[in-house]
């Protein structure tokens, strides 16, 4: 059976232990593609440790991006223009302004979204919301998704909330990305790796004829480390 065509991946963070965060410093390693097949992944060289997580902000909000992951989606979003960004997790509301803000000094007509099931937390003011949709919903229920099929393209779809992550990737592939958008893990990649490296390094290669693992992304900040995944082929 091809492992793409499977009904549902687990969730791997029932595979997280209790402890510390991994720390890890590989070697420096140059010549690499930019283009990286994900039946592959686990030998994708590296140059990154994982560093300890810094609080930051913007305008008054919480923004839970480094400040190495934000310049890394300065040139992602220069690069690619996207009409959509979509961010599961909002927390404050933070990164979604700050994606608003940046996109606009760009000049790229860009909607911002953002779902999670508890926008309680979030703090946006509601005269800095022009450009930017909340929902309020389930980020692991894959039925949370299907407004998204209007989206505009180009698309770069950010996991922020880490439940369910491989079937909404699949969904994803199935149902709304184009070839050149991405949809990206933040955080969440060097745990699993940790805890279920076999089926992490299995379930990405489930995904090696429509992803590919961007490495001038994946390999900008610990935040995104081995996390940056491009649309390689066409939707049908």
């Amino acid at each position: 059976m091809n492992e793409y065509s499977r009904e549902d991946f687990l969730d791997l963070n029932i595979f997280r232990g209790v402890g510390e965060d991994p720390v890890y410093h590989p070697p420096v390693l140059d010549g690499r593609p930019r283009e990286w097949p994900l039946d592959e992944w686990a030998e994708a060289p590296r140059d990154l440790g994982f560093a300890d997580f810094a609080r930051y902000q913007w305008r008054g909000l919480r923004m839970l991006k480094d400040p190495d992951t934000q310049a890394a989606y300065h040139d992602l979003l220069w690069e690619v223009r996207p009409r959509t960004v979509v961010e599961l997790g909002v927390y404050s509301g933070g990164s979604l302004v700050w994606f608003r803000d940046l996109t606009r000094l760009m000049g790229i007509d860009c909607e911002v979204i953002g779902i999670d099931r508890d926008l309680s937390r979030c703090q946006i003011p509601p005269a800095e919301k022009s450009g930017i949709t909340l929902y309020e919903a389930d980020c692991a229920a894959l039925e949370t998704f299907e407004p998204l099929r209007e989206a505009a393209h180009p698309l770069v779809f950010i996991d922020d909330a880490h439940s369910n992550t491989f079937n909404i990737m699949k969904w994803a592939v199935d149902h709304l990305l184009e070839q050149g958008d991405y949809f990206i893990i933040e955080d969440m990649i060097p745990y699993w790796n940790r805890y279920s490296p076999k089926l992490l390094a299995q379930y990405l290669a489930a995904f090696r004829d429509v992803l590919t693992m961007d490495m001038v992304y994946a390999n900008a900040s610990p935040q995104l480390d081995r996390g940056v995944f491009r649309r390689s082929a066409t939707k049908e």
